[in-house]
């Protein structure tokens, strides 16, 4: 089986981006790179994978796509696995803390432009 290199490039809350809950880039054995893959929330299957397409007259065809049903398995299971690291990631960094407003030394007044 090929090695795969997965990175979650963007992540959405529910409803922000429709059903959209990240983009993903996979790497393939270190030679083969395929950007703008989808995990997508699926109503009652949960998440799922999509991966990159383009509209036709006909609908949406896939532009790149794992050939054998044992890699597409193989690739799903990866960039779904990497979701769910990145979301375990994201909950466990500490939130940004706000910068607090400047405050004059006592005795010093601030004086704005």
């Amino acid at each position: 089986m090929p090695t795969l290199d997965i990175r979650i490039t963007s992540m959405y809350p529910p409803g922000q981006q429709g059903g959209t809950r990240a983009y993903a880039s996979a790497t393939i054995d270190g030679c083969f790179a395929v950007r703008g893959i989808k995990i997508v929330e699926g109503g009652r299957d949960g998440l799922f994978v999509s991966m990159p397409s383009r509209k036709t007259q006909d609908g949406y065809k896939e532009v790149c796509f794992p050939v054998t049903a044992e890699f597409r398995e193989q690739l799903h299971g990866a960039v779904l696995d990497g979701y769910q690291q990145a979301i375990t990631m994201a909950q466990t960094l500490p939130e940004p803390q706000q910068a607090a407003p400047e405050q004059a030394a006592p005795g010093q007044q601030m004086t704005g432009m």
